[in-house]
C-alpha cells in the first residue's frame, strides 16, 4: 500500500523533470535559429559610406557605371517659354545636353563625351559620310560671365591635336574682345547665350517645346557631380570661405564646384 502512492509521485516529477527539459530544449533551439538567420542576412551598403580594405584603410573612390538617385528636388513652376535668364540658370551638365539636343533636332548627328576628363571636347559633330567628327563643341555654363581668351585658345589646341579644322564654342554668357579674335581667326564660332536663344527660337513650335521641356525637366538648376553623375549639395563655407557644390558621396568623392551667385538662390531652392 505505501509503495503505490510512492511509485505515483515518483511518475509525476519524473514527467514535470521530462516537460522541462522539452521546453528549455525548445528555447536554446529558437535562439541558435534566430542567430544564424542574423549571421546570413545580407548587409545593405551605406550610399555615401566609405568604403574600406581588410586593413580598415579608406579605399579610393570608382565611378559607378550606374546612376544615382539624388534626392528629389521640391516641385517648382516650369517656364512656359525660353528666356536668356532660363539658360543662364541651366546647371553645367543640363546646358550641355541641351547644346547637344539643339544640334539633333537641326538634323546633325552628335554625341556628348561621357563624364570625367574631357579633353576638352564636350560634344562632337558628324555631318558627313567619313564616320569621324567634322568638328567639336565646347560648352560653359558660366551664366552671365564673359568667356575670355584662355579657354579659346585652349580649344584651338585641342583643334590641333584631333586634326579638326572647326569648332563652335558655346557659352551662357559672352566672350571678351580678346576671345573674339582668336575665334574669328582660328575657325571657332562663338555662341553666347543671346545667340543660342535666338537659334532656340528659330525652331519649330513643336521642337522647340520639346527642348523646353528637355531643358527643364526635374532639378536643372543644381549642378552634376563631374565625377559621379548626381546631384551635388550646397555645403557652407567655413571660415569665411564660400559656399560651394560637394558630391553627396563624400568622402569617396572630392568633387567641389563654385557657386554662380546670380543662379545660387534658385538652385538651392529646387535642392532643398
Amino acid at each position: 500500500m505505501f509503495l503505490g502512492p510512492l511509485s505515483l509521485a515518483l511518475s509525476g516529477v519524473a514527467v514535470w523533470f521530462a516537460g522541462a527539459f522539452f521546453l528549455i530544449g525548445f528555447l536554446v533551439f529558437i535562439k541558435t535559429t534566430a542567430k544564424k538567420e542574423k549571421r546570413a542576412r545580407p548587409i545593405e551598403p551605406v550610399v555615401g559610406a566609405p568604403v574600406r580594405d581588410g586593413l580598415g584603410r579608406v579605399e579610393p573612390a570608382e565611378r559607378s557605371s550606374q546612376s544615382v538617385e539624388a534626392e528629389p528636388a521640391a516641385s517648382v513652376d516650369r517656364p512656359a517659354a525660353w528666356s536668356l535668364a532660363l539658360i543662364r540658370a541651366l546647371e553645367w551638365k543640363r546646358f550641355e545636353d541641351v547644346c547637344q539636343q539643339f544640334y539633333e533636332k537641326k538634323g546633325i548627328r552628335s554625341e556628348t563625351t561621357p563624364l570625367g576628363p574631357d579633353g576638352g571636347i564636350d560634344i562632337r559633330l558628324f555631318q558627313d559620310e567619313s564616320g569621324g567628327p567634322t568638328s567639336i563643341v565646347q560648352c560653359k555654363a558660366w551664366g552671365e560671365r564673359l568667356v575670355g581668351v584662355k579657354p579659346v585658345r585652349e580649344l584651338l589646341g585641342v583643334m590641333t591635336h584631333e586634326k579638326i579644322g572647326k569648332a563652335f564654342f558655346m557659352t551662357s554668357g559672352g566672350y571678351t574682345d580678346e576671345a573674339k579674335a582668336i575665334a574669328q581667326a582660328n575657325r571657332i564660332t562663338l555662341i553666347d547665350g543671346a545667340m543660342l536663344l535666338m537659334m532656340i527660337e528659330r525652331l519649330p513650335e513643336g521642337e522647340r517645346q520639346d527642348l523646353l521641356a528637355f531643358a527643364t525637366a526635374g532639378d536643372y538648376a543644381t549642378p552634376t557631380c563631374p565625377s559621379c553623375g548626381i546631384k551635388m549639395r550646397a555645403v557652407q563655407g567655413k571660415g569665411g570661405r564660400p559656399d560651394f557644390w560637394g558630391c553627396h558621396h563624400y568622402p569617396r568623392c572630392r568633387q567641389v564646384l563654385g557657386m554662380r551667385r546670380n543662379v545660387e538662390a534658385a538652385a538651392s531652392g529646387m535642392a532643398r
